[in-house]
């Protein structure tokens, strides 16, 4: 049960605690970044909890695999929007 908890509340608290951070980024992607990521942590989130409290088993099951793919897809976004920050930053 730990364990799914921590699933479910992973993303959230990490788009919560790298928002101030995220003013780092360039203008335009620091918009990107607080959007996108909020939709993916929050909503990804949210559907999984919803999958996992009503929908038995099978939706617990769901919203397991949902959550490995809330989560990787949140970590993707990331690293792309840090690269290409970077990039942005040494046009070379």
């Amino acid at each position: 049960m730990l364990i799914g908890l921590l699933l479910l509340l992973l993303p959230v608290t990490v788009y919560f605690l790298t928002f101030p951070l995220s003013r780092r980024l360039r203008p335009k992607l620091c918009i990107l970044y607080r959007a996108g990521a909020g939709i993916i942590a929050i909503a990804g989130s949210s559907f999984s909890l919803y999958l996992a409290a009503y929908s038995g088993d099978q939706g617990g099951i769901a919203a397991y695999f949902l959550q490995l793919a809330v989560i990787t897809l949140y970590a993707l976004f990331s690293v792309t929007l840090m690269v290409l920050n970077y990039l942005a930053r040494h046009p070379e």
